[in-house]
C-alpha cells in the first residue's frame, strides 16, 4: 500500500511539473483582438472575412482572436462566459453592441483601439503592427 501510495505521490509531482513547465512555456498575447459579432448585423458581415483575413495575416504572432457572438442568447451566453474566463468582462460589459474589434493590451485588460467596418483591411493591420512594436 505504502509502494503505491508513493507511486501515485511520485507520477502526481512528475504529472504536475510537466503541466507547469508545459503551461509555462506557452507563448503569451501582446495583444488581444476581440470581434462583437452579431449574424443580424451588416457591419459584421462586412467584417466577417477582413477577421478571418487578420487572423490569417498575424498567424504565429503574439495576436489573439477571439469572437464573442451576440446573435442569440445562447451565443451571448457562451460570449459573456467567454470574456470572463479571459478576463474580459468589463470591456465586454462597457462596450455593448456589435460591428466592431476592440484591440486590448492583456497586461491591462484596457481598450487600445476601436477597429470599424469603415476601415480596410491594410488600415487595421497597419494599427495591429503599430501595437505589437
Amino acid at each position: 500500500m505504502r509502494r503505491i501510495t508513493a507511486s501515485l505521490l511520485i507520477l502526481f509531482t512528475f504529472t504536475t511539473f510537466i503541466f507547469h513547465a508545459e503551461a509555462t512555456d506557452a507563448p503569451t498575447p501582446k495583444l488581444i483582438a476581440v470581434k462583437h459579432h452579431g449574424d443580424w448585423c451588416s457591419s459584421c458581415k462586412k467584417m466577417g472575412s477582413i477577421f478571418t483575413d487578420l487572423r490569417n495575416k498575424f498567424d504565429g504572432q503574439p495576436v489573439l482572436f477571439v469572437t464573442l457572438d451576440l446573435t442569440n442568447i445562447s451565443t451571448r451566453n457562451q460570449s459573456e462566459l467567454l470574456a470572463s474566463t479571459l478576463g474580459l468582462q468589463s470591456v465586454y460589459k462597457n462596450n455593448p453592441g456589435t460591428g466592431f474589434i476592440l484591440l486590448i493590451d492583456p497586461k491591462t485588460y484596457q481598450v487600445v483601439k476601436k477597429l470599424s467596418a469603415d476601415q480596410d483591411i491594410k488600415s487595421m493591420s497597419n494599427d495591429i503592427k503599430t501595437l505589437l512594436q
